[in-house]
């Protein structure tokens, strides 16, 4: 495919390449008449700019770049929703990366954006390791993670944006002990997720507060897909774990969790409660109504935008977390 250029646009309006750049560019000093001669011929030639020249005269390409795991988990499409709108606002276009939560993914997903010239990256890293983070540092173009408290790199002034997870976790577990559970299961995410980590953490604290013993065999380490949270009830019941309340890593885990408790004729809430993290849209949809634990969702993705366009301002971004009470509790 052949691309129309500025030089081709001036030939056909009568005026100089500058004068055709200035039109397109918005620029004042081009009478309204010639402007307009100008768009007009560009749009019927399908002119595109070259974001590739503009980075190499040194100017911004208004692209940022976006790496989640998989932008169909509801969690991750309602953050970008809010990417997208606070792009808009600013002029920014979005170039979107899905990692399948593979680390080789989120690699060359870093690599191709860099390629093309990004202005920032907004990532959602997978957490197995984090040299390809580490390498961006060194490069120095801006990046903000989203989503994710990573201590170890708390050090490096690397922005971050990411919810109250230990607050998250002790209240979904505190509401569960304030409904009457006395022994509440834990479903968390893989080991190495850090969001996972403290909400567990947030469930300890929960249950030391209460005088409640932790026990072990109520502690499942999974997935994050529905299908993690009904194996792993299947698993605590195929093991005659006794439990009253559920507290999964996030709703998609609690809608598996609700499935397999329907398939054991378990009530919810009568003989278990459960609860689950996010809010995601379907949590007020479901029969029973998942109670969860609202995170702000559109407001992460704008403000981690914000964040790599003031990428020396604000280093570190903790968002409110609150229990929507709903059914299932």
């Amino acid at each position: 495919m052949k691309y129309a250029t500025m030089k081709q646009i001036a030939e056909i309006v009568g005026v100089s390449v500058n004068t055709v750049s200035r039109a397109l560019n918005g620029k004042p000093d081009v009478s309204e008449k010639t402007r307009q001669k100008v768009l007009d011929v560009a749009r019927r030639l399908g002119y595109v700019p070259n974001r590739l020249a503009l980075y190499l005269k040194g100017k911004k390409t208004r692209i940022v770049g976006v790496i989640v795991e998989d932008n169909s988990n509801p969690f991750w499409s309602e953050v970008l929703k809010g990417v997208e709108a606070e792009a808009k606002l600013h002029g920014y276009h979005v170039i979107l990366v899905n990692t399948n939560k593979n680390y080789r993914d989120e690699v060359e997903g870093i690599q191709m954006l860099l390629e093309r010239r990004v202005d920032g990256i907004l990532i959602a890293p997978n957490q197995r390791k984090y040299d390809d983070l580490l390498e961006l540092k060194k490069i120095g173009i801006p990046f903000v993670i989203v989503g994710r408290h990573i201590k170890e790199l708390e050090n490096l002034d690397i922005p971050m944006v990411y919810s109250d997870e230990i607050k998250g976790g002790y209240i979904a577990t505190k509401h569960l002990v304030e409904r009457g559970c006395k022994r509440i299961a834990f479903i968390g995410a893989q080991p190495y997720n850090t969001a996972s980590a403290e909400r567990y953490e947030g469930y300890k604290r929960a249950l030391r507060d209460a005088g409640i013993e932790m026990k072990e065999e109520l502690i499942r380490s999974t997935g994050i897909e529905m299908k993690d949270g009904y194996r792993s009830v299947m698993d605590l019941l195929k093991g005659k774990a006794r439990f009253d309340g559920v507290f999964a890593y996030n709703d998609l885990i609690a809608f598996g969790v609700l499935k397999a408790l329907k398939e054991a004729n378990l009530r919810v809430p009568e003989d278990i409660k459960v609860v689950g993290y996010d809010d995601v849209f379907y949590s007020s949809l479901i029969t029973p109504s998942l109670t969860t634990v609202r995170v702000e969702k559109k407001e992460m993705g704008k403000l981690a935008f914000k964040m790599v366009l003031d990428f020396n301002h604000k280093r570190k971004e903790v968002l409110p977390v609150k229990v929507v009470k709903r059914e299932s509790t």
